[in-house]
């Protein structure tokens, strides 16, 4: 059931579809409607933009996010929207990833500013945005959140829906079979930036079961070490009528949309290039007479 980023499934337009809130700091949801059975929706997860970088494939990134524009389809960035490596205070610094538009002394204004007439097209579908460890270090070392600029001047002057997720937090996909009775089934979804060095040997899945292992969740979003997979499990369990049921849960980790075949600090691990893009998060209903059944997976390019 996997189809192409490329591809366009039959979808119904989700823009009364779909909503987001706040439940708690760490907490949110996206409510979803599902006409009939057989309707599918699905969301944009993105990580690792590094949207600022001189090796950013941005032509890449904006083909994706015109796609999930012209679906209506909600975006949910999970980190490192932002490089951000060129403050006074980074040592990883490197004048050849400085944009001509970011030169000057108010580095900072010039992103923010920047970034915001950018996504400024998307305001309308960008539904969270959480922190990454290169907006962390702006944090620590500058005392500046970017993120939280970004999502404040898109959600007040062009009325986004976008939420300042937390550096780990929940998203719950409530889906609802609009039946006009209280039918509504959740996806828990767990957004964490990751973290590790995603090696040749281990290429990130170590960390998948590290995470796994400590925290519950249907669909686990990550990124962080430019790597692009997936890892499907199938967790079983018991009712408390004694039923044995069988879930299906899958991490799937995002690619990055920088370029690093030039990026010294890349190549000087030993590293080469990567696959870039983010992941369809889709989920489709099935209704029988007997049970209504919410199928989530990923969908890959």
């Amino acid at each position: 059931m996997l189809n192409s980023f490329f591809r366009r499934p039959h979808l119904a337009k989700p823009k009364q579809r779909w909503s987001c809130g706040t439940i708690t700091d760490r907490v949110h949801e996206l409510r979803v409607s599902f006409p009939k059975s057989g309707s599918r929706f699905r969301f944009l997860a993105l990580t690792d933009l590094h949207w600022d970088s001189a090796h950013c494939d941005r032509a890449f990134l904006k083909k994706h996010l015109d796609y999930a524009l012209n679906e209506n389809a909600p975006v949910v960035i999970v980190g490192d929207l932002f490089d951000v490596m060129q403050g006074r205070y980074d040592p990883r610094a490197d004048p050849k990833t400085l944009r001509p538009e970011h030169r000057g002394s108010n580095y900072f204004d010039l992103i923010s500013s920047t970034a915001l007439e950018w996504f400024k097209p998307y305001a309308s579908i960008l539904a969270l945005i959480t922190p990454g460890n290169h907006e962390a270090a702006v944090i620590k070392r500058n005392e500046i959140d970017l993120i939280d600029r970004l999502t404040h001047s898109l959600r007040t002057q062009y009325k986004s829906p976008v939420i300042y997720g937390e550096d780990w937090c929940y998203l719950l996909q409530k889906n609802d079979r609009t039946t006009g009775k209280a039918d509504v089934r959740t996806k828990r979804i767990f957004l964490h930036h990751g973290y590790g060095g995603g090696g040749e040997s281990g290429r990130g899945i170590p960390q998948h079961q590290a995470t796994r292992s400590q925290w519950q969740a249907d669909v686990f979003i990550s990124g962080h070490i430019h790597r692009r997979n997936t890892d499907h499990n199938v967790i079983t369990s018991v009712s408390g009528k004694g039923n044995i049921e069988t879930t299906d849960q899958w991490f799937v980790r995002c690619g990055s949309y920088k370029q690093e075949l030039d990026c010294g600090w890349h190549i000087s691990r030993g590293a080469a290039a990567r696959p870039l893009g983010g992941w369809w998060i889709t989920t489709e209903m099935q209704r029988t007479n007997a049970m209504t059944e919410y199928n989530t997976f990923p969908e890959q390019p």
